[in-house]
């Protein structure tokens, strides 16, 4: 009797045994689970961490930044300096452009007069002097006057009002000049007109 308490308790232990296995087995997975979780929350925190530095540029980023954007800051007010000075210069250069452009006229009239003096050497004299002095007066803010007389001819300075065949000169050569030009600094205020040279008839 006793035999068969003992043969009909064997099973029972063995189905013990085998819940015991799979309890551990299961806490085992759990505890694999938790470390594999607690690895990637470490290795989220440490990409979290770097991109975290990439974003935040540190110390010495930071003063070559600030440095760049001083010198760029630097450069531009220089470039505005130059530019404001330019300015001033080319205004204070042609600030009397509407002014010897009315003056102008004057200084043909006195040619004209001379022109026209003939003998009369005391008017001729007064004439000539008064256009010297006007003419040193201007020349002192920048007037330059004109005469290409025996030069090449020049669109940009001359205005030509015919051509005449010649054998004495060049072709395009100013042989005449009926009105003097007049330039402020490198300014044209009028063109000389001229008379140019072409070739002979063949």
């Amino acid at each position: 009797m006793a035999q068969a308490n003992v043969r009909a308790t064997k099973p029972m232990g063995e189905h013990q045994d085998r819940n015991l296995n799979e309890d551990a087995a299961a806490e085992e997975s759990d505890q694999q689970r938790e470390a594999e979780q607690a690895d990637e929350a470490l290795q989220s925190q440490v990409d979290s961490d770097h991109e975290e530095r990439v974003r935040e540029p540190g110390p010495e980023e930071e003063i070559a930044r600030l440095r760049e954007a001083l010198l760029r800051t630097r450069a531009e007010m220089d470039n505005l300096q130059k530019r404001a000075e330019r300015e001033i210069e080319k205004s204070r250069r042609f600030a009397v452009d509407s002014l010897l452009r009315d003056l102008v006229p004057v200084i043909d009239s006195l040619d004209q007069g001379l022109d026209s003096a003939g003998d009369d050497t005391s008017l001729s004299e007064g004439l000539s002097l008064t256009r010297r002095q006007l003419l040193k007066a201007l020349t002192r803010f920048g007037l330059e006057e004109e005469d290409p007389t025996g030069k090449p001819f020049d669109p940009q300075w001359h205005e030509a009002m015919s051509m005449q065949a010649s054998d004495e000169h060049a072709a395009d050569t100013v042989i005449a000049v009926l009105q003097k030009g007049y330039r402020l600094h490198d300014r044209l205020l009028r063109p000389a007109r001229v008379i140019v040279a072409r070739a002979p008839d063949q």
